[in-house]
């Protein structure tokens, strides 16, 4: 189970880096401007992708997802940071919360496990921020 867990948890940070990475620039292939400030949102049972290219960017909302698993795995990646905040909390079914992290620098990669009860809920507050954010969230046995 321990190697499963590293495997899941390393293909979360590449997964984010890679998501990070490939919005990081602001112009499209034709020269114009790439869209920025909407998110790309993926919600199952099991997990959670967020990623958005920001600039300036002031959000806030609450996930419902993962509703199952014992733990959390979380990928975390922050490319071209230049202003603002992103708080990142996770709390599980009792309200305790799991995870409370506030994104102020780039980040090439980060990851964590963190142990609870499902349903989960993950809230996102972006304060003006601004650079390429993207977060994986996947629910382990």
């Amino acid at each position: 189970m321990r190697c499963r867990t590293s495997v899941t948890r390393h293909f979360l940070v590449v997964a984010a880096a890679g998501l990070a990475a490939s919005c990081v620039s602001l112009t499209d292939d034709h020269g114009g401007s790439a869209t920025v400030n909407v998110p790309v949102v993926g919600q199952t049972a099991q997990a959670l992708g967020f990623s958005v290219q920001a600039r300036g960017f002031s959000f806030e909302q609450r996930y419902g997802s993962p509703t199952q698993g014992d733990s959390l795995a979380l990928g975390l990646a922050v490319v071209g940071y230049t202003g603002g905040s992103a708080l990142i909390e996770v709390t599980d079914s009792s309200g305790t919360m799991r995870l409370q992290q506030t994104v102020t620098t780039s980040l090439a990669q980060g990851s964590t496990v963190i142990h609870g009860r499902p349903p989960y809920q993950v809230h996102l507050l972006f304060d003006a921020f601004s650079g390429a954010f993207t977060l994986a969230v996947a629910a382990q046995s």
